[in-house]
């Protein structure tokens, strides 16, 4: 009798044990998916004599947003991040979320098209007093217009947010300020109720001609000036429905903690984004079934977050005597690889050298391929000096096509 008693208690704490085992794994794996990184970006420009601290160019974004793409980040806007702490959608695996200040010109000329090509979104914090309807300029501005806003909101990729009315520092030149009060700052011996009409009135403003003139109903979105935060300015913020808002400090944000005062990562010439999420991931030994115009060769690959992916000079070898054959060349100065479509290959004896059996923990490429005198960043990784790529990505890159046949396992190649 006792001996039933014992065994049904001991299969009851089993089973405690199972289900408490498998809520804290369920726990642990939210947790491990509950930190978001921003982006923060400025200004882009097509001169690289004229990037700084604030400005890159249009190309260096291109690649941090291709990077994004090809390593299968989610873009969030404000509203999203809102609908996430609602309930009413879950945070996807790898989120992102990529912000602008200021509101520059750049943003709808150079950024707005790629966002679209690439499939990514962005937040445009803007100092409204410096934005102005195209029929009003009596020259180019470097500004946002109006109907660039418009445009870029009706698309559903750009949410608009408020970078205050006027409070960027305007007496300075939008510089920082000498005595170290910037943006929404108090003033020395301001009281709450002088900062609540100056501040609240700027801010009140800024909603109010965003909503009026951009073709957004809300805005959920602040970005402090200068990451200057004043804990006034959170009181004003809550009443205004700003529901989202960030600072300047670098750092991964916690949407489950709170939505506002969070960290972003600042993107500069010499912090690109495959460098910041550089991603690490275990590569197992494979192979890869491959038809060649009709030709079936197994090629030997790596298993990488569920793709395979293949030495570039295999694949080159490999093509080396049909239409589409391609050259490779390292150039060990700028640490890249780079391809010329429809050339003529040339071995250099390292190809088709047989794998390690082991599982290898490797990294992504940090610099881009270039294809063609373009540079382009696709996924890629390097493996023991060999640098391996998904086919389909070479053939995007080098003029052959790639087609995938379910039934049989194997990838397609014509070339």
């Amino acid at each position: 009798m006792k001996m039933g008693l014992i065994k049904k208690i001991s299969a009851m704490m089993v089973a405690i044990s199972l289900v408490t085992l498998s809520t804290l794994g369920s726990a642990c794996a939210a947790s491990t998916n509950s930190n978001l990184t921003i982006l923060m970006y400025h200004d882009l420009t097509n001169d690289p004599s004229r990037t700084n601290s604030m400005t890159i160019t249009a190309d260096r974004f291109r690649l941090d947003m291709e990077f994004l793409q090809e390593f299968g980040f989610t873009p969030l806007l404000p509203a999203d991040l809102v609908a996430i702490t609602q309930s009413k959608q879950s945070l996807p695996e790898k989120p992102i979320m990529i912000t602008f200040d200021d509101g520059y010109h750049s943003n709808y000329a150079y950024a707005f098209p790629v966002l679209q090509s690439t499939g990514m979104k962005a937040t445009i914090a803007v100092v409204a007093h410096n934005i102005r309807s195209a029929a009003t300029l009596q020259q180019p501005s470097n500004m946002l217009t109006w109907e660039e806003i418009q445009e870029m909101v009706s698309s559903g990729i750009v949410e608009i947010g408020s970078h205050t009315y006027n409070l960027h520092n305007p007496q300075y030149s939008g510089m920082s300020a000498p005595n170290g009060i910037n943006g929404v700052m108090r003033l020395p011996g301001e009281s709450q109720s002088a900062y609540r009409t100056r501040v609240g009135g700027d801010l009140q403003t800024s909603i109010q001609l965003i909503t009026q003139n951009s073709g957004q109903q809300k805005v959920l979105y602040f970005s402090y000036p200068f990451g200057a935060y004043d804990r006034w300015m959170q009181t004003l913020l809550n009443e205004k429905g700003i529901l989202v808002s960030t600072l300047t400090e670098p750092g991964r944000a916690k949407p489950s903690v709170s939505l506002h005062q969070m960290p972003r990562y600042r993107i500069t010439m010499q912090q690109s984004v495959s460098s910041l999420l550089r991603q690490t991931s275990a590569a197992y030994p494979a192979l890869a079934n491959t038809s060649v115009n009709g030709h079936a060769v197994v090629l030997p690959a790596y298993r990488i977050g569920g793709n395979n992916y293949v030495r570039v000079r295999d694949v080159a070898m490999l093509l080396k005597d049909t239409p589409s054959s391609f050259d490779v060349q390292w150039n060990k100065s700028l640490n890249q690889v780079e391809l010329r479509s429809f050339s003529p290959y040339t071995p250099n004896g390292t190809e088709n050298k047989p794998m390690s059996s082991e599982i290898r923990t490797v990294k992504s490429l940090t610099e881009p391929t270039v294809a063609d005198g373009v540079q382009h960043m696709i996924a890629a990784y390097n493996v023991d000096g060999y640098t391996y790529y998904k086919l389909r990505s070479l053939g995007d890159l080098c003029g052959f096509q790639v087609d995938w046949d379910d039934a049989s396992q194997t990838v397609l190649i014509t070339a």
